[in-house]
C-alpha cells in the first residue's frame, strides 16, 4: 500500500517541534508519510521529530529580509523537492515559507496547498515610507501566492478580516481556527505558588512587550518588594531585537527582572509562576499563553489581535492596552491578591479547555482539508 504524503513547510524547524507535533501526529495516525522542510532546527529538538518517523529536510529559505533572487532560489529548491516527494498535501506557515511554497506547488501542479497565517508580523507596519513600501510589495506577493491555495487558515478574526479586507485572500478561502491549540493532557492544571510570581516567556524582541513588562515590574516592586518577575527567552536576529547581554547584566538591578534564558521545559517553568504576562503588540494566537492557561494561570495580556482571544477580561485575567506599562502595572497590582489569582487561574483552565483544546483545533483543520469527514 502506497502511503499518502504531507509536506509541512516552515521558516523555523524549532516552531514545528514546539507547536505542530500534535497536528503532524494526526497524519501519522492516518498512515501518512510526513516531511518537514525548514531552514534549521535546534539539535535538541530534531530527535523528537525523528522518533515519530518524520523526515526533516533542511532547506535554504531565508527567514529575514526579502530579495527577489532569494525567492527565485527558494522556489527552485522547493520545486525540485516537491517533484521528488510528490506530496498529497502541502501545508505552509510563516510568510516566506507560504510565499515560496505556494509558488513552487503551483509550478509543480500540486493543487492541495494550504497555508496558516500565524500572525501578520511586521509586513503590515505602516509608520514609515519604507514600511509602507514593504507592506505594498508584501501584500501583492502574498496575494499572488495565496491565490494558489485551496484554503488559508487564520488564528484570530482580526487577521482574517485584514487579509480579506485588503483583497489578499478571497472570503471563501479564509477559515478561522482557534490558534494552534494546546494539549490538555500534557499541560495539566497545577496549584499556584502562594506568593506573587510573574512570568513572561518570549523571544527577546521589543514587539513582545518586554520593555513594558520590565517597566511594570519596576512599578510593582515599589508596592511589593517581594513580588518576583521571571523572564525566559532567547535572542533573535531581528530589527526589533533586545540585547540579551543587556538583559542578563542590567535588568535585575534596573527593573527587578530575573532572566533565565531559553526555557527547554515550559511546563516546569510555568509551574514556578502564579501569573503569566505577555504584553505583545500583536500575535496570531500566542501558544505560550495557551499553555499557561491550560496550567491554570491568570493572564495579563494586551487588547490586540491574537492576544485578546485568550482573555475574558476580569474573568481569567486582564486585557491592557499595548505600548504602555502603566495599565499593565495596575493589572499586576490587582493580582497581588492571592484569592483573585486562584479564582482567575481556574477560569483560565476552563476557558482553554472550551476554546483551545488541540484535539478540537486539529479536527477542524483536518476536516477542512478533506483528510477526515
Amino acid at each position: 500500500m502506497i502511503k499518502k504524503k504531507i509536506v509541512l513547510l516552515s521558516g523555523s524547524g524549532d516552531t514545528v517541534a514546539w507547536f505542530r507535533l500534535d497536528f503532524l501526529n494526526e497524519f501519522i495516525l492516518r498512515s501518512y508519510k510526513v516531511y518537514v522542510l525548514a531552514p534549521d532546527i535546534r539539535d535538541d529538538l530534531k530527535p523528537e521529530l525523528v522518533s515519530m518517523g518524520i523526515e526533516f529536510i533542511e532547506i535554504k529559505l531565508e527567514r529575514k529580509g526579502f530579495s527577489l533572487p532569494n525567492l527565485v532560489l527558494s522556489v527552485n529548491e522547493l520545486s525540485k523537492l516537491f517533484q521528488d516527494i510528490q506530496p498529497d498535501i502541502i501545508f505552509s506557515y510563516t510568510h516566506k515559507a507560504i510565499l515560496s511554497g505556494s509558488l513552487a506547488a503551483k509550478i509543480c501542479g500540486l493543487p492541495n496547498t494550504f497555508s496558516l497565517i500565524t500572525g501578520t508580523g511586521h509586513i503590515f507596519d505602516n509608520h514609515t515610507t519604507k514600511q509602507r513600501l514593504i507592506k505594498y510589495i508584501g501584500s501583492l506577493a502574498l496575494k499572488l501566492a495565496l491565490n494558489f491555495n485551496k484554503l488559508v487558515f487564520f488564528q484570530n478574526p482580526d487577521d482574517k478580516d485584514l487579509f480579506v479586507r485588503n483583497n489578499i485572500v478571497k472570503s471563501h478561502q479564509a477559515k478561522l481556527v482557534n490558534g494552534s491549540g494546546v494539549n490538555l493532557e500534557k499541560f495539566l492544571f497545577s496549584p499556584l505558588p502562594s506568593e506573587p510570581i510573574f512570568l513572561c516567556m518570549a523571544r527577546l524582541i521589543k514587539s513582545k512587550g518586554l520593555m513594558e513588562y520590565a517597566k511594570a515590574a519596576k512599578e510593582i516592586k515599589k508596592f511589593n518588594p517581594k513580588a518576583r518577575f521571571l523572564l525566559y527567552g532567547y535572542p533573535d536576529d531581528h530589527p526589533d531585537s533586545i540585547n540579551e547581554r543587556d538583559i542578563a547584566d542590567n535588568w535585575l538591578d534596573k527593573y527587578g527582572i530575573e532572566y533565565y534564558g531559553y526555557a527547554s521545559n515550559p511546563i516546569e517553568v510555568i509551574n514556578k509562576c502564579s501569573i503569566f504576562v505577555l504584553l505583545s503588540y500583536k500575535e496570531g494566537t500566542p501558544r505560550v499563553v495557551l499553555e499557561a492557561m491550560a496550567m491554570g494561570r491568570p493572564i495579563i495580556t494586551t487588547d490586540t489581535p491574537g492576544c485578546r482571544e485568550t482573555v475574558q477580561n476580569e474573568v481569567n485575567g486582564f486585557l491592557v492596552p499595548p505600548y504602555t506599562h502603566l495599565e499593565a502595572a495596575e493589572a499586576m497590582k490587582k493580582l497581588l491578591c492571592e484569592d483573585m489569582r486562584s479564582k482567575m487561574g481556574v477560569k483560565s483552565r476552563e476557558y482553554c479547555a472550551k476554546k483551545f483544546n488541540v484535539v478540537d483545533v486539529n479536527r477542524i483543520l483536518l476536516s477542512e482539508m478533506g483528510v477526515i469527514k
